[in-house]
Order: C-alpha cells, then sequence, then structure tokens
C-alpha cells in the first residue's frame, strides 16, 4: 500500500486517505491494513469440540432463531426476502470498484434516486434489526427522519427506509425452529 505524506494512497483513483481507513473515501475501494488478516479461534469445550453460544440457556443445536426482512420499494413494487444473519450491504452493483451489495437497487433506479454505490448497511443484534448510513450522498431516513451517518439505528417491522429518495416498506419476519 502506497502512502504518501502518512496518508494512504488509494491503488484504483490515486485518492489520498487518512491512516486507518478502510475505504476509499472517492471510489469505496478497500485499502488493506498492510498487515496479515487473522482470526482467533474459538475456544474449546472439555471434549474438544468448539464452543457454542447459548440464548436463553438453550444450545443452537436444539433451537434456531431466524429472523428475515422483507422489504418492498414502493416506488417500482419490487419485493425482497433478505436473511438477516449476516450483514447486507445497500447500494448500487460497480463491478468495476468491486461493489456487490446484497440489497443492489440499481434495477430500481438507484441512481436515479441518489443511491450511493456503498449506501447503508443493515444488520442484526440480539434479535434487533439495525440500519446504519454509510456517509451517503444523498442520505439515509428512518421513518421519514435523516440518520447520522455511521451510528445504528434500531428499526421495526413496518417501518419505513428511504435510500436517497428511493423509499422501501419493511416487515420483519422472526421465527424460532425447534430442532
Amino acid at each position: 500500500m502506497a502512502q504518501k505524506g502518512g496518508k494512504v494512497v488509494c491503488p484504483s483513483c490515486g485518492a489520498e486517505n487518512l491512516p486507518g481507513t478502510l475505504f476509499c473515501v472517492q471510489c469505496g475501494t478497500y485499502l488493506p491494513s498492510g498487515g496479515p488478516l487473522r482470526t482467533e479461534p474459538l475456544p474449546e469445550q472439555e471434549d474438544g469440540r468448539p464452543a457454542r453460544p447459548r440464548i436463553d440457556g438453550a444450545d443452537f443445536d436444539e433451537r434456531e432463531r431466524t429472523i428475515r426482512i422483507e422489504v418492498t420499494v414502493q416506488q417500482t413494487g419490487r419485493k425482497m426476502m433478505l436473511s438477516a444473519d449476516r450483514e447486507l450491504l445497500v447500494g448500487r452493483l460497480d463491478a468495476a470498484h468491486g461493489i456487490f451489495p446484497e440489497m443492489d437497487m440499481t434495477t430500481d433506479d438507484g441512481l436515479e434516486q441518489g443511491v450511493s454505490r456503498r449506501h447503508a448497511r443493515i444488520y442484526t443484534r440480539d434479535g434487533t434489526c439495525f440500519v446504519e448510513d454509510l456517509d451517503s450522498t444523498n442520505g439515509t431516513f428512518l421513518n421519514g427522519e435523516r440518520i447520522t451517518p455511521y451510528l445504528p439505528y434500531a428499526f421495526h417491522d413496518g417501518d419505513s427506509l428511504t435510500f436517497g429518495t428511493l423509499k422501501l416498506d419493511v416487515r420483519i419476519l422472526d421465527t424460532t425452529e425447534a430442532h
């Protein structure tokens, strides 16, 4: 990774970024930290098997909670069913810069509606759904109120999310299945 005057230079567009920046502020390209990536191993149980998290005293083997998010784009009527078991990027496809959002709003006139390539992210923590604006150009709105970039906001069944001017109705489907 090239550096210029203490700043990190993007390998794609040449823009200068502050040290510690993960994605180029100009084009959104991932900026490697320079160090090797590593993952800490999970702790093991006494019998050598990986430890499993617990929810309300039940093992995941016995009970599995599934949260699905159904969004309907108001302007086009398109419905998407999303699994909230991992983080979802909301934005527009840009293969040239390696941006492949799980919620690709390109076909819903995302560009014309002001949706950024890396607009927002949606994720769940402890059964609650959150939306976080990724410092998009035209903002993210929860029930008509603009949210502050990089701060997570909880949203619920029946709420509306707006990316730029593209408005989506949200349904949250929460199920718990016994195994």
